[in-house]
């Protein structure tokens, strides 16, 4: 234990992953409805960690990313590819952003999930992100109850704990309440910082901080959906391939940065 006074003469600065937005070590509720683009913006926080790339102007710490993918994992690779087309990056086996589809379900293989990403840690090190996508699909328990939830929560902690790391869990709005994340309310409450992707009337999405327990919650940023054209060894015969990708635009829906023609 720590007494107040030797608490007092060490104060900690912020610790941040990424600048203003997300802190190390701390667990991360991103929420929106469906195909309001939360596992683009997932991969966009991930694979910006990874390689280290700047997100939105905001300095990120280089470091592995784990990536739990309990839904849409066929589809994966084609958004990382647009994703380093988008953002100038390419392919490289020393880029520490690892992928596992995650379906058999916390808490109850979270001893199974830490072996894995130990046994990865060995090469790539103790990752910094763990990103959960989704909630629902990496859960055997009952979102609504308290006991479902708190194993939930256990096994996220378990891995924060162990690691040092952030996690990121990626869930669904409520059913009735669109501005709230579904499921017990011991979920918010245990979180350091929840986001809400919403898609607004002209197809912006609005990316909003609804809580922020440590430091000042950021400025809501704007997204567009930008469909980008992937390479013709991605095509499905003559059939060109477009990807969606996450592009940072004005309340209006203008890119603040137009992405490259392909």
């Amino acid at each position: 234990m720590t007494s107040a006074f030797e608490l007092r003469r060490n104060p900690l600065s912020h610790d941040w992953l990424i600048q203003g937005f997300l802190e190390a070590n701390t667990l991360a509720l991103l929420f929106g409805e469906p195909a309001a683009g939360k596992s683009l913006l997932a991969l966009d926080w991930a694979a910006s960690v990874a390689t280290g790339r700047a997100w939105c102007g905001r300095q990120t710490r280089r470091g592995t990313a784990i990536y739990l993918a309990g839904e849409g994992y066929r589809g994966l690779a084609r958004r990382l590819a647009a994703w380093e087309r988008v953002n100038g990056q390419e392919s490289s086996p020393d880029v520490p952003l690892l992928f596992s589809e995650c379906i058999a379900g916390l808490p109850d293989s979270v001893g199974a999930v830490i072996e894995g990403i130990d046994a990865v840690a060995i090469r790539y090190g103790k990752p910094l992100l763990v990103v959960i996508d989704t909630l629902a699909r990496c859960f055997t328990g009952d979102e609504n109850s308290a006991g479902g939830m708190g194993g939930f929560l256990t096994a996220c902690d378990a891995m924060r704990l162990r690691y040092g790391c952030t996690v990121l869990i990626v869930h669904h709005s409520g059913h009735s309440d669109k501005g709230r994340a579904r499921g017990y309310s011991s979920l918010p409450a245990a979180m350091d910082v929840i986001y809400q992707l919403e898609v607004k009337q002209n197809r912006v999405r609005t990316f909003a901080c609804t809580k922020a327990k440590d430091f000042e919650p950021p400025a809501a940023r704007h997204f567009i959906i930008h469909k980008t054209l992937l390479p013709p060894e991605w095509w499905d015969g003559n059939a060109p391939t477009t990807v969606p990708v996450l592009v940072e635009c004005d309340e209006s829906g203008k890119a603040i940065n137009e992405p490259p023609p392909f």
